[in-house]
């Protein structure tokens, strides 16, 4: 990476420092946003070479009745002319009585800059939100609440978004925004509009050799959302041995916590983060819960020849 990356990606990391958690929550929120970048930008598909999948389950303030639970597959390949690639992803979040389940498609065109293989990658994805609230089951304290006169809500809301990824083997930078239409919700029997406002995400890390058995991994992720508060998560991990991820996450005025990912084999990865809230919700929840399997189905002319860090 040139000095001027380099210099970008600690300015950013400084920056992210300064700015203050989002207390409300939209979008899917990960802690191990950059072993799983799919989830959130389109142009990742396609970045391990190989076909990938990933399945991660965070159970977020658990204990805390209501509390956000998400449940995320993706899987993403190059295809036969390897400057392009797909990928396809599936989450299911369910906050208290309402839940969103998101099908999208994702396509990417990718660039070799030079000869250090070096990419930069185009991404767009499209597909539907399935949105669905029941409230049939919650306790209420004015029954003749407009809200709760149809208990049962559905609604299909079509979408689509873009991502730029510049990536190569010990740095990535991404910037998207998933979802660029601005969908509306309809509660109850008289329309209640909830709208669901744009979030752009930059995420950036770099990888740097501490020694010949250790490697340290810097990274970090910012959501930006208008008239919102700016929220910034703060990872950083050190590889030993070409096998075992250990680090630690800070998300800021949020939470913070620990992390773990073992490669068990160049085909298997297993991952899990513990966060617990800074927030008030600590006096009712005992922390958030993070597990990943990921795959990468390689054949023996592609054994991989060299670590892969994200």
């Amino acid at each position: 990476m040139n000095i001027v990356l380099k210099t970008t990606f600690v300015t950013c990391l400084l920056l992210s420092l300064s700015v203050k958690d989002i207390s409300a929550q939209q979008s899917s929120q990960f802690s191990m946003y950059m072993f799983n970048p799919l989830a959130m930008n389109p142009a990742y598909a396609g970045s391990r070479d190989v076909l990938s999948a990933t399945v991660l389950y965070r159970n977020q303030w658990a204990g805390f009745d209501g509390s956000p639970v998400t449940q995320t597959i993706t899987a993403h390949s190059p295809l036969k002319n390897e400057s392009l690639a797909f990928g396809l992803s599936v989450i299911n979040d369910k906050i208290g009585s309402v839940r969103n389940t998101e099908l999208y498609g994702n396509f990417a065109y990718r660039i070799k800059l030079n000869n250090k293989n070096d990419k930069l990658s185009f991404g767009l994805k499209a597909g539907v939100d399935l949105y669905s609230s029941d409230f049939s089951g919650l306790k209420v304290q004015d029954a003749s609440d407009e809200v709760y006169y149809t208990p049962v809500q559905n609604q299909t809301l079509p979408n689509f978004g873009f991502g730029l990824y510049y990536f190569g083997k010990r740095h990535f930078v991404g910037l998207t925004i998933p979802k660029l239409m601005q969908n509306t919700l309809k509660e109850g029997g008289t329309p209640i509009s909830i709208v669901h406002n744009r979030h752009l995400y930059v995420i950036a890390g770099y990888v740097f050799e501490m020694s010949s058995s250790v490697d340290f991994k810097p990274s970090f992720a910012v959501k930006y959302t208008a008239n919102a508060p700016i929220s910034a998560d703060i990872n950083a991990s050190f590889l030993f041995y070409e096998k075992l991820w250990l680090g630690g996450m800070y998300r800021l005025n949020e939470s913070f916590g620990a992390n773990i990912m073992l490669h068990i084999n160049e085909y298997l990865r297993v991952g899990y983060v513990y966060d617990f809230t800074t927030t008030a919700i600590r006096n009712y929840s005992s922390g958030s819960h993070e597990i990943m399997l990921g795959f990468d189905f390689r054949s023996k002319s592609k054994s991989v020849k060299s670590p892969r860090y994200f």
